[in-house]
């Protein structure tokens, strides 16, 4: 595991153990807020039980109507105080239910004691009567009393009984959290300090001059990407401090290998990169030394532009790789059937130059043309495939029909446009201002 995530999973663990310990004194604090309510309540309950013991024995000396008053408030203050609710459990609504009973009691005999004193009756009746109220006041008070200290008991065990559960079950889970803790952070140590030893035996080596040795790690952590990067420094330098042959042919093979990259893209510069001839500006600059040297010996030579027929419908039917394919063929093929003298390119898609140099009649060009011509028109087996394409050729002689490469270029190209209008014949001779010269070899 990362140490990363370590480091933040140990941080989600305090917070969490941040928040019980919280959360448990929250709930320490209510639950003893909750008892403080209940035995301050019984308190005033036990108060208020008191207030109307003392009346009712003042009511049963004098028996007066202001007694009789302040003893039925007394009574009526008890009853309101125990009709609030502070969350009893159902034993302690059990024992208020029971108060409340004794204390309509109470309120009975304190009225059934009123008509008494008012009823016409003998004395002695009377006497006996108020002996009698009395003992009952005295049961009632005595009971409500019993009833009390129920209630004081009951409420000091159930708080003695939940405070020891909440602690109990706040202790567990502190306890649990606190020793996950303590273990998950003696794990991370224990792997700080099993890669920072790791790292630092590799240091020691690499600076007693060891670069052999490498620093392995199980785990896949930052320690790790660390160490990797550590073994790859170690590795560097031992590539840098090879030994000076070493670097010495190394240096003359990287020599060669540029020598060789110069060379071909020189031969890339001047060659057509699909065929391999001379490609458009390399012809040119050929044809012109050419030109120049045949200037001087006045030799005739002639320019023959070449354009395929049929070859767009092989390269949109069967695509561009069979195009292609169709194209080194015709190129090999031309370079096989001329003269070492002779020079071939490709100006772009399917159109060839050749220039016949050092002619000495005219009619050495059409025996080179209808040779060119056969061999164009050779069969092409690829792959499945035989194909055969056909060729329309511009002729421009030199130096009847310019003295530049540019001049010849432009006359078989002009002528090569006329023998592709005509369906009837396969090569033309440009003829300057008097049109084009014809010559049929179909």
């Amino acid at each position: 595991m990362m140490l990363s995530k370590r480091l933040k999973l140990t941080a989600i663990l305090c917070s969490m153990l941040t928040l019980i310990v919280g959360l448990s004194l929250i709930q320490v604090h209510n639950y003893q807020q909750q008892i403080y309510r209940q035995l301050n309540f019984s308190m005033k309950l036990q108060l208020s039980i008191d207030s109307l013991r003392s009346q009712l024995w003042l009511y049963q000396e004098y028996t007066d109507k202001q007694g009789l008053q302040e003893l039925n408030n007394r009574q009526a203050e008890l009853a309101a105080e125990l009709s609030h609710d502070i969350d009893w459990d159902l034993q302690q609504k059990i024992i208020i239910q029971n108060l409340n009973r004794l204390n309509t009691n109470v309120r009975a005999l304190i009225n059934a004691q009123n008509n008494n004193h008012n009823a016409h009756v003998d004395e002695s009746v009377k006497l006996t009567a108020e002996r009698l109220f009395k003992a009952k006041y005295s049961m009632v008070i005595e009971e409500m009393t019993e009833e009390m200290f129920n209630l004081h008991q009951l409420s000091i065990k159930q708080a003695k009984i939940k405070q020891q559960s909440l602690l109990w079950l706040v202790g567990a889970i502190l306890l649990l959290l606190a020793g996950l803790i303590t273990v998950w952070s003696f794990m991370t140590l224990a792997r700080f300090r099993s890669g920072l030893h790791s790292l630092n035996q590799g240091m020691e080596a690499l600076a007693s001059g060891d670069l052999t040795s490498r620093i392995v790690f199980s785990d896949d952590d930052e320690l790790s990407a660390l160490a990797s990067n550590f073994n790859n420094m170690k590795y560097s330098l031992t590539q840098i401090t090879v030994k000076k042959d070493s670097l010495k042919q190394e240096v003359d093979r990287q020599t060669r290998k540029l020598i060789e990259q110069q060379d071909r893209l020189v031969f890339l510069a001047e060659h057509d990169e699909l065929t391999g001839i001379y490609n458009r500006r390399a012809f040119i600059k050929k044809i012109d030394n050419a030109i120049a040297r045949d200037l001087r010996s006045d030799d005739q030579a002639a320019l023959l532009f070449i354009d395929l027929n049929k070859f767009k419908q092989i390269n949109d039917t069967l695509g561009h790789s069979v195009g292609d394919e169709v194209i080194v063929t015709l190129a090999q093929r031309l370079v096989n059937n001329l003269r070492v003298t002779d020079i071939v390119g490709r100006l772009g898609g399917d159109e060839f130059v050749v220039w016949l140099d050092l002619l000495a009649e005219p009619v050495n060009i059409d025996q080179k043309l209808t040779l060119l011509l056969n061999i164009i028109k050779q069969p092409i087996d690829i792959g499945p495939h035989t194909l055969q394409v056909g060729a329309s050729i511009g002729i421009s002689v030199f130096p009847k029909h310019g003295i530049s490469s540019r001049e010849l270029i432009s006359a078989a190209d002009t002528a090569m446009y006329q023998a592709k209008a005509d369906n009837s014949i396969e090569y033309c001779y440009f003829a300057g201002d008097h049109g084009v010269s014809a010559l049929a070899n179909s």
